[in-house]
């Protein structure tokens, strides 16, 4: 045990003190305030570009109304020098002789030729009470990504042509107003009843927490794994080519050897995890959220950041034992990969429902547990005591069983020189 700690410190001061060690850790709080920054900038500069487009209108009443109501748009987004928002200028088509399939054509050269931006044709049957599915109002761009112009042209004009239709059965505006006047709805957790027998009254959701909150602590895990896991395989693979491994079998044995660089390894994951979570408790207190702050989830926390960095760890330990260049290692690493990054795939599913069946199979599949069933317990509601227990079980048995399976492969694999195995041939070794 002795001699595993010894390795464990070395390898543990070893890449704490390299300086990829240093920007890594620094990498996040300067991604998230590049991205902080960047939206605050992007707020700022908001589309304040001029979009003209022209308007086929066979109705013959509706565009004096949009046109009313683009150059109100336009009078809130203030002057030309000092705009807050894009300006809309709608101009009028007179379809005279011309066929329908010729204006469009003409249109459309215009707009490949920057002289519009878009044009939208109004059938003339949208104003009629029994209008057919079929009279829809085309919007025809170059640029269907930008979706501004035709969402605030569908508002306006649905509003106007649902006004027309009112006044044309004879109904009253005013009164349809008030009838289909809109109610927010607020998210609210559980009424609870207090100590004293009291009811306390439920507080409205806070989106950081049913969202940001059980996310950021997946995403946080997944980051120090990245950050730690995967170099074990170049490590390996450079003591292996450069033969100081042999010298290190002379005293040590490979399981020892092994077992101190995955538990120096999961030191590093642990430092590097609760740097982070330590800035983030700290930004709760000082901000005053302190429901955020859940010591059971911090524990959980750690607890599967140390199960996947050994059962991930392993893995990339066995590879780089049994390969003897970067480039078959490669190969072999790429579904080691995909295993890791599948539950990233999978947790937009699991956020909308986290009790559901494949949330509950998917947190009970050891490779994927410490992220899914991180993200569900710190979500609303918990997941039953039971399933965390049996997903804690499982996990510790594959964990073991994989230490023990990259063991035995790094015993063989390390002393041995020329083509790379393949994983039938790795999967002898584990048996041998």
């Amino acid at each position: 045990m002795n001699r595993i700690l010894v390795v464990a410190t070395t390898e543990f001061l070893a890449l704490v003190k390299t300086k990829a060690f240093i920007i890594g850790l620094l990498m996040m709080p300067v991604m998230v305030g590049a991205s902080i920054a960047f939206q605050v900038f992007a707020a700022k500069h908001v589309d304040k570009d001029d979009h003209a487009f022209a308007v086929i209108d066979h109705t013959g009443v509706l565009f004096e109304p949009l046109s009313r109501a683009a150059a109100d748009h336009n009078a809130k987004s203030g002057p030309d020098n000092a705009r807050t928002g894009p300006s809309f200028t709608p101009s009028a088509i007179d379809p005279g002789d011309r066929s329908a399939d010729d204006i469009k054509l003409a249109l459309s050269e215009r707009v490949r030729h920057k002289e519009l931006f878009a044009f939208v044709e109004i059938p003339g049957t949208v104003l009629d009470l029994d209008a057919p599915k079929s009279a829809t109002i085309e919007y025809y761009t170059e640029t269907p990504s930008y979706t501004a112009l035709p969402d605030w042209m569908e508002t306006v004009l649905n509003h106007e042509i649902a006004t027309r239709r009112f006044a044309k059965a004879s109904v009253d505006q005013s009164l349809v107003t008030k009838l289909t006047r809109t109610t927010s709805v607020s998210t609210l957790g559980l009424v609870e009843r207090n100590t004293n027998g009291t009811i306390r009254e439920a507080k409205e959701v806070n989106p950081i927490e049913t969202f940001v909150l059980p996310f950021g602590l997946m995403y946080l895990l997944f980051l120090a794994l990245m950050s730690s896991a995967p170099p074990l395989l170049n490590a390996v693979i450079e003591e292996k080519m450069s033969k100081i491994s042999e010298v290190l079998l002379a005293a040590v044995s490979p399981f020892q050897l092994m077992m101190g660089k995955l538990i120096g390894v999961a030191a590093v994951a642990t430092l590097l995890a609760l740097v982070y979570v330590g800035g983030g408790v700290y930004a709760a207190f000082s901000t005053g959220h302190w429901e955020f702050i859940r010591v059971p989830l911090l524990g959980w926390f750690v607890v599967y950041l140390l199960c996947a960095t050994l059962m991930f760890g392993s893995v990339f330990v066995a590879i780089g034992a049994a390969c003897t260049d970067l480039k078959d290692a490669q190969s072999m690493m790429q579904p080691a990969m995909l295993v890791l990054l599948l539950p990233l795939f999978i947790a937009p599913v699991i956020l909308k429902d986290p009790n559901s069946t494949i949330a509950v199979v998917v947190s009970l599949v050891p490779t994927a547990t410490p992220f899914i069933m991180l993200l569900r317990l710190a979500m609303t509601p918990a997941p039953p005591i039971w399933q965390v227990g049996l997903s804690l079980v499982l996990t510790i048995g594959a964990t073991m069983f994989l230490v023990w399976a990259a063991s035995k492969i790094f015993r063989v694999g390390l002393l041995m020189q020329g083509k790379a195995p393949n994983l039938r041939e790795m999967w002898r070794w584990v048996w041998a």
